[in-house]
């Protein structure tokens, strides 16, 4: 490639993203130069204007992250099925003059738990959170001979809105008070700030893991909160971020990265 093809990461709260790292490495493997940079819209108002601007200026490709899924997906004007199926986007694609919507979360998600060697298989599960990465996670284990799935989020609406677009699974519906789950992934950004989690502490079944989406060099708050509540085992969520990057990667620059030992890479 002659032109050093430009990316970005849109999101709020994006400084503290690796997401630049991870994809410089990438390009590293491949033997090729890219411009990798972070755009912070300061609402989702901004979102359209920033990301706009941003491939009029040439951008070849974008990820994005919490809040702005949605706002990507209706961005775009073409859409893959994995982005059509869960209606939002984390990656974004200049092609042939027009911006295409893809998503890579739930995949990734579903590749770092085979890393781990955790089973899904006939698993009750709890998904914390319903919004973009909610639903692309529910995308991928629809697709999974999984027992059910339960959502607790704040807004009602939004479960409902989810339960809707898989309203063929029998096994999808609300959190009802008092079940317990073998796996409990957190959405939500309750990582990210320093509240106090209010989630039901009665979830856990003894040998349950605990997923969190978010990740930080030291145990995240959700892990510490899952620990101390009686989860097994916890993770962050680097190794989603990793896969779903090179997943993002491939679409962009038709190169399968090495995710392999990335995370001791980037100094985790």
């Amino acid at each position: 490639m002659d032109e050093i093809r430009k990316f970005t990461v849109i999101g709020n709260p994006v400084s503290h993203s690796l997401s630049p790292e991870i994809h410089k490495e990438f390009a590293r493997q491949q033997g090729i130069n890219i411009q990798y940079k972070m755009i912070e819209p300061e609402s989702e108002d901004h979102f359209e204007t920033h990301t706009q601007s941003f491939f009029s200026k040439k951008g070849y490709g974008a990820n994005v992250t919490i809040p702005f899924k949605e706002l990507a997906f209706n961005f775009a004007n073409e859409h893959d099925t994995s982005a059509t199926e869960c209606g939002c986007a984390n990656t974004l694609m200049a092609q042939n003059g027009k911006i295409k919507a893809f998503n890579t979360d739930g995949e990734g998600f579903i590749r770092d738990l085979e890393n781990k060697g955790i089973s899904l298989i006939k698993k009750k599960i709890l998904i914390l959170g319903a919004g973009g990465s909610a639903r692309s996670i529910v995308n991928s284990l629809s697709k999974i001979n999984i027992e059910k799935i339960d959502i607790l989020s704040r807004t009602e609406q939004r479960i409902d809105q989810v339960i809707d677009t898989y309203k063929t699974l029998s096994n999808i519906s609300h959190y009802k008070k008092g079940a317990e789950y073998n796996i409990i992934i957190n959405t939500t950004p309750v990582s990210l700030s320093n509240e106090e989690i209010s989630f039901p502490n009665d979830i856990f079944d003894g040998s349950s893991i605990s997923y969190d989406l978010f990740y930080s060099k030291s145990i995240t708050g959700f892990q510490a909160w899952s620990k101390a509540n009686g989860a097994k085992e916890t993770h962050n969520g680097l190794g989603m971020l990793i896969e779903q990057a090179a997943l993002s990667y491939n679409i962009w620059n038709s190169f399968k990265p090495k995710t392999k030992g990335l995370g001791k890479v980037l100094g985790f």
